[in-house]
């Protein structure tokens, strides 16, 4: 119990705390996003500005510059004296031809007032906005266009910047961001395991003190039980009316022996001190002695009871077998227990490799969903209305005990006929 406990806190508190990381690491992911976008921006302004600055100083321009500018700033650079083009052919292909992007700023430009055909009436510098500029090849550029005069008419500034694909980008920056997050939820995992298990040890301590008072106690109940039970059975030579009260005396005595019983079972599973005597298990053979051993007390509350096996064989289960048929008596009593006068039980086995399942269903009045949950607790029923002395709500306790050493799983659902199905999930000899 407290190991699942363990299991529980651990996954939540990794599980809110990784929520807040991977928030937190989504949010750094889009403002580095927009700050990239941002100096890009800056970057092209400032090419813009020391581009612009050489020309209008700078009567003579090397192609030698002009390739080094290009080259490592990924741009395309045209120039023009009074409509006459720099006999530059630039320092690398781009996607979409060069004279095609050139012509498409051009044209962005002249429709914004920015002419490269018309020179500027002001002496001052004259620029266009900055714009994007689409190649054919889904490749896309940062671009603008500049007018100034000079001393013999004026000259104009084509000037690109190519865009690394928004998706490449993205996808690597995504997937570092992704290992970031992936490496701290990892890392929230140890630690929250760790803090869970430090929480947990006074729990655990107190619990393995309280299954050690439980074992102590029901160790010394049985001695005084036994002399009850010997001296009431030494009573032979009673009254009538004192019949009566020594029978239920001996009915109290076995009610409280089978209660000391489960509550040694229960604490020795709990401090995990007790092993299964595992022996291969023929599990059809112990479904039909199951059946016939609770045929005869369905008959007594008028009950249908009836089995479902496969055709075909099942296969050879391995495991403790006396326990196995403690699981089933136990599902088969609540059972018979909680379904009305008349209606109908249903023991069924099936095979899906690798596991059997058994079912145990009734036509019972079923269990309410907000009581699935619990209906495994110790000392939890389903009916607190109900008062049956022979019912301590241990029963469900001890079967989901045994079926976890068994490495299987029991669970509870609603059945076909309206009532509970209770299902036992056990994997066969592989």
């Amino acid at each position: 119990m407290i190991r699942r406990l363990h299991k529980r806190l651990a996954v939540l508190y990794t599980l809110t705390t990784g929520f807040i990381l991977t928030f937190v690491v989504i949010g750094i992911a889009m403002i580095s996003s927009n700050d990239r976008e941002r100096k890009a921006l800056d970057n092209f302004q400032n090419h813009i500005l020391n581009i612009s600055s050489r020309l209008q100083a700078d009567t003579f321009i090397s192609q030698s510059w002009l390739s080094q500018m290009e080259g490592v700033n990924h741009l395309i650079i045209h120039i023009e004296d009074n409509q006459t083009p720099l006999l530059y052919p630039g320092s690398w292909s781009p996607p979409t031809e060069r004279r095609i992007l050139i012509d498409r700023a051009i044209a962005i430009s002249a429709g914004e007032g920015v002419n490269v055909k018309i020179a500027p009436v002001s002496a001052s510098l004259v620029r266009s906005s900055t714009f994007n500029v689409k190649g054919d090849y889904q490749d896309s550029y940062l671009g603008t266009v500049l007018l100034f005069k000079t001393d013999s008419g004026y000259k104009s500034l084509t000037l690109l910047s190519y865009e690394v694909p928004q998706s490449t980008v993205l996808w690597k920056q995504w997937f570092i961001y992704f290992i970031i997050d992936a490496i701290g939820i990892i890392a929230l995992a140890l630690v929250s395991w760790k803090f869970v298990g430090r929480s947990l040890l006074p729990i655990e301590e107190n619990n393995r003190k309280q299954n050690e008072f439980i074992a102590a106690a029901s160790h010394e109940l049985r001695s005084p039980l036994a002399v009850i039970q010997t001296g009431l059975s030494a009573l032979t030579h009673v009254s009538a009316e004192d019949s009566k009260f020594l029978d239920i005396a001996r009915k109290e005595c076995n009610r409280m022996s089978r209660l000391i019983n489960d509550m040694l079972l229960l604490a020795s599973t709990s401090a995990k001190t007790w092993s299964l005597k595992m022996n291969r298990v023929e599990i059809d053979t112990l479904l039909i002695d199951t059946f016939e051993a609770f045929e005869s007390l369905a008959k007594e509350k008028n009950q249908t009871l009836s089995i479902e096996l496969p055709q075909e064989p099942l296969p050879v289960l391995m495991g403790d077998k006396e326990r196995l048929e403690q699981v089933l008596s136990i599902l088969m009593n609540n059972a018979i227990t909680y379904t009305p006068h008349g209606k109908k039980i249903m023991l069924r086995c099936f095979f899906k490799n690798p596991w059997i399942f058994i079912e145990v269903e009734d036509e019972g009045d079923g269990i309410p969903d907000s009581m699935k949950t619990r209906i495994f607790e110790r000392f939890y029923r389903a009916d607190p209305s109900r008062n049956e002395k022979k019912n301590f709500g241990l029963g469900l306790s001890i079967a989901e005990e045994l079926v976890l050493l068994h490495g299987g799983k029991i669970y509870v659902e609603d059945g076909k006929m309206g009532g509970s199905r209770f299902v036992v999930k056990l994997r066969v000899l592989s």
